[in-house]
């Protein structure tokens, strides 16, 4: 066998197997429940980080918030988050880095659709910032299950 081949049947069997990532650990059903009443908190923000689509939904997608890992998205599933205030940085670490910036108030809930596209090599995704007076960002979440961070 040749180093070519080799090297073929190890990058055939990566990507065979890279759908196959352990899944996250789900919220418990109580947490599920009180995300999906969307309480807003006069000292803090809510940010919903939400991936409902069909394509790619074997596929776990890392995603970050102010450079600190909180977990990896699977299919039908979505974050929830208390944040100060201000600024941050949401990244999706798919095969070109997607970064979104959001900038939050007090009181207020924030809905993050993370998109799955097609890479080169591997899935790539999309973050948009969905209007919190448009029903997707709600009717996203309310249609998928709620992870815990890491």
């Amino acid at each position: 066998m040749t180093k070519l081949s080799s090297l073929f049947i190890v990058i055939a069997l990566g990507l065979i197997f890279s759908g196959c990532a352990p899944k996250m650990m789900k919220a418990s059903l109580e947490e599920d429940s009180l995300s999906k009443q969307f309480k807003t908190n006069p000292k803090s923000s809510n940010i919903y980080i939400c991936r409902n689509e069909f394509m790619g939904s074997a596929i776990n997608m890392p995603v970050t918030i102010d450079g600190k890992f909180i977990g990896k998205t699977e299919g039908h599933s979505f974050f929830y988050l208390t944040v100060q205030p201000g600024e941050h940085s949401i990244q999706s670490l798919t095969e070109n880095v997607q970064t979104l910036l959001l900038n939050t108030e007090k009181n207020k809930n924030y809905y993050i659709w993370q998109e799955v596209k097609m890479g080169m090599w591997e899935a790539d995704s999309r973050l948009h910032k969905v209007d919190a007076t448009h029903e997707f960002g709600k009717q996203c979440v309310l249609e998928t299950t709620m992870l815990k961070e890491n």
